[in-house]
């Protein structure tokens, strides 16, 4: 293993137990506020995971491997809502799925509860 996988690696550690930490519960408008950003153009989520989460936004088409569908397929990094939140925060490797780091925090954690409402509940 190189020396940059092993930073990244301490990083996504690091980011982890921070958001452990500060993990909000929760809430109506938290998942609110999740749909307002996963559907607006700042994160651009619905454009390739579509407004659905299934995968089929408008530019889903042209993006390989596809968008990831919320309702039918496991989350790469996990699926506890502080995974998701570092997946958002750091994005995925060797994949689209940029990070958005730029997002204020609330916003990160409200996309990733939203995200995780589009699983069926087991």
């Amino acid at each position: 293993m190189g020396p940059a996988r092993l930073v990244a690696g301490a990083a996504l550690l690091a980011l982890g137990a921070r958001a452990l930490a500060k993990t909000p519960p929760p809430s109506p408008q938290l998942l609110e506020r999740g749909k307002i950003v996963y559907e607006g153009a700042t994160a651009g989520c619905s454009a390739c995971h579509g407004l659905t989460g299934e995968g089929n936004g408008p530019v889903a088409f042209a993006i390989k491997p596809p968008p990831r569908n919320f309702k039918t397929e496991p989350f790469k990094a996990g699926d506890r809502v502080e995974q998701i939140f570092t997946t958002i925060t750091l994005g995925l490797p060797n994949t689209r799925m940029v990070g958005y780091p730029q997002l204020p925090e609330a916003d990160r954690w409200a996309l990733a509860y939203y995200v995780r409402s589009f699983r069926p509940a087991k």
